[in-house]
């Protein structure tokens, strides 16, 4: 699989360089006489082509202040959000978006919504000490190369115990964690769902994505019938992995950040990705809505 083409804004690496931060302006406050919050920002968990006019959206954000993320107690349990479409219309009914930690450090926020048409969008953000903005990039489904829900997962020959596919080694989580028992191809071939996590736990640079592999793994008893794969990130992740050597599960889903989970129903269709941050709560949905 060769490399996917992304836009020269967005390295693949950018969204972990950036500490979590999207590439859309954070942007604080509103205009005319409305309140501004200048002590509070949002920080996005999301950035580059992944957000598909046309098709749910999912875009996790937290409120942050000059300290960086907030802490759980000084965090909203629920927040309502505008979506203004470029021209600053408001998009449908504003919506109501509940606080997520279960499992987590740090509390965030999974904005879900849909729009028709590819552009910049803002997402204003209403709690009780004023309001701030996100500008959120909305691309063409030909613009994006990350797999996406209604795609077949391929039959990747993800690293097992038995065949690491030249990645060495095949889980840098500290103990590696039991989720390399089949590959993606070898679960494709049993009829079960799949939930594939791609992710480096030892390089992962933004504080409150690493206990994402932990999160998964809190739910692999609660649901048998699911095949839980993790993935690395690096071919030879070592103690300073090259940025160029990817392992090939990175390029066959066009992903360029991480981690990401991809969600498969049993006929191999991928229901749901969940990227960069997701909590016991959410994840827990998400598979059960697996067939």
């Amino acid at each position: 699989m060769t490399e996917p083409t992304l836009p020269t804004s967005m390295s693949r690496r950018r969204f972990l360089a950036a500490g979590g931060a999207g590439v859309g302006a954070l942007l604080l406050g509103g205009c005319g006489g409305e309140q501004q919050a200048a002590d509070r920002s949002l920080i996005q968990y999301f950035g580059g082509p992944v957000l598909v006019a046309g098709q749910p959206a999912r875009a996790p954000f937290a409120l942050a202040d000059v300290d960086g993320v907030l802490p759980l107690s000084a965090t909203p349990s629920r927040l309502s959000v505008v979506i203004l479409d470029p021209a600053g219309t408001p998009v449908g009914s504003p919506l109501t978006v509940d606080r997520h930690a279960a499992g987590l450090p740090k509390a965030y926020f999974p904005l879900r919504f849909s729009v028709p048409e590819a552009g910049i969008y803002t997402a204003r953000v209403e709690f009780d000490r004023g309001a701030a903005e996100m500008a959120m990039q909305v691309d063409a489904a030909s613009d994006v190369v990350v797999i996406q829900p209604g795609a077949r997962l391929p039959g990747l020959a993800t690293p097992t115990d038995r065949n690491a596919e030249g990645v060495d080694p095949i889980c840098t989580s500290d103990p590696r964690c039991p989720l390399h028992a089949v590959s993606v191809a070898e679960a494709l071939g049993s009829g079960s769902p799949i939930a594939l996590l791609v992710s480096t736990p030892a390089f992962c640079q933004v504080a409150i994505c690493g206990p994402v592999l932990d999160v998964l793994l809190s739910q692999v008893a609660a649901h048998p019938r699911v095949q839980f794969i993790h993935a690395e990130v690096y071919a030879q992740p070592g103690s300073d992995p090259d940025p160029g050597g990817y392992a090939p599960t990175v390029n066959a889903l066009g992903l360029h950040f991480e981690p990401s989970l991809v969600l498969a129903g049993s006929d191999g269709q991928v229901t749901e990705r969940l990227d960069n941050i997701f909590d016991e709560t959410e994840l827990a949905g998400a598979l059960a809505n697996l067939r």
